[in-house]
């Protein structure tokens, strides 16, 4: 019987130390990411960085591809029947309008892992894709 208890106290306080878990998911993604992509509708690679802050429930995000800054605003939504949450960030590049949807993942240190595909607005008949990763010994940084 001892164990039996000992069991269900465990599962219980299991449960409640789990219940805040994803609370802070926007402190968990702030920060700054290298970040790889393909482009849509091409085989053409590049890669940079981005960095998210925190700006009341929106996220500010600037992407820096080359010699290119490009200031995006972000969002957290849910996606799918389970309302799992993914980051939906729209930006321009002077030219073209673009949007992306992230899944949001935690790589083997329990940093932020954001990966999905984007497309330019008006012409979502293909999409690039892109990896946002956290480089914990200090890749580059976008300003």
């Amino acid at each position: 019987m001892t164990s039996v208890l000992a069991v269900f106290l465990m599962l219980f306080l299991c449960g409640v130390s789990g219940a805040g878990a994803g609370s802070d998911l926007p402190g968990f993604l702030e920060g700054n990411y290298g970040l790889i992509g393909k482009k849509p509708g091409s085989d053409d690679t590049y890669s940079g960085s981005a960095r998210i802050r925190i700006n009341g429930d929106k996220l500010e995000v600037l992407r820096c591809v080359g010699s290119s800054r490009f200031e995006a605003e972000g969002s957290i939504i849910p996606v799918t029947s389970d309302r799992i949450s993914h980051v939906k960030v729209r930006w321009s590049d002077g030219k073209d309008q673009y949007e992306a949807l992230y899944a949001i993942h935690g790589d083997a240190d329990n940093y932020a892992r954001l990966s999905g595909p984007y497309v330019r607005m008006d012409d979502q008949t293909s999409f690039g894709w892109e990896l946002l990763y956290v480089d914990p010994n200090g890749g580059p940084v976008c300003r």
